[in-house]
């Protein structure tokens, strides 16, 4: 078998380790999805990419965010600064860029971690649309009974919790389940006026979650939320 040259063969080795050694290519706007012992938090990442330097801004309810950090290979590295509870916090984002996806970890200024995931928003598939499911009215009483899909937007971000109503009269029971688990809920429902309560612990410290609403003609729920220290927040609601 004929020997290839020397300065051959180190050619090749050194093309093949350059194609190993790119970067995946970040750039582009990603559906960000963040969690943390507060919630569950949704955000946008716009990326830029120079080689193995990732720039940007996050956009969330709160506004746009400068983002920096770097990619090595398919492995990510970013982070940005937040106000919380008046301090400044370093939000560290590491994980491995998969085509179209990227999962990894969050870490909250050392205080807390969770989990990070984003997905291209060109690849997010198109949502099949649904009528409104509307509410059961029996002349003017309205019946919210049934399972809701919330979003809740705070100044730090994003929710996606659940709400399973049990309707009696005016009086409102039933289940909360999101980023703290899981716990009952008491409230009314007065015409179209909603209220209900629910007692959740966060970092080992037990919080109470206050919404008050109205029920719209649409079938949908909006309002808003007072989250003990943490804030305010609105919210709306549809029969998912």
């Amino acid at each position: 078998m004929r020997r290839l040259p020397m300065i051959s063969f180190l050619f090749l080795v050194l093309c093949a380790t350059t194609v190993v050694a790119q970067s995946a290519n970040a750039a582009g706007t990603w559906d960000a999805t963040l969690t943390s012992p507060q919630g569950t938090f949704n955000v946008q990442l716009i990326l830029k990419q120079d080689g193995e330097k990732l720039s940007g801004v996050v956009k969330s309810p709160r506004g746009e965010t400068p983002i920096e950090g770097t990619t090595n290979g398919k492995d990510i590295k970013l982070k940005y600064t937040i106000k919380f509870q008046d301090n400044d916090m370093l939000i560290a984002l590491t994980g491995a860029l998969d085509g179209a996806s990227i999962k990894g970890s969050a870490d909250y200024g050392g205080l807390a971690d969770g989990d990070f995931n984003a997905k291209r928003a060109s690849d997010a598939g198109a949502a099949t649309t649904k009528a409104p499911a509307s509410t059961t009215s029996t002349g003017d009483k309205t019946d919210i009974s049934g399972v809701w899909a919330f979003q809740v937007e705070t100044s730090a971000g994003a929710g996606s919790p659940t709400f399973t109503f049990k309707q009696d009269g005016e009086k409102l029971t039933g289940q909360y389940k999101g980023a703290f688990g899981e716990a009952p809920l008491t409230g009314t429902l007065k015409g179209n006026k909603v209220d209900f309560v629910i007692k959740v612990e966060a970092q080992g410290q037990q919080m109470t979650i206050t919404y008050a609403g109205t029920v719209e003609k649409d079938g949908t729920m909006k309002g808003t939320a007072e989250l003990g220290e943490v804030g305010s927040a609105t919210w709306t609601a549809k029969r998912p």
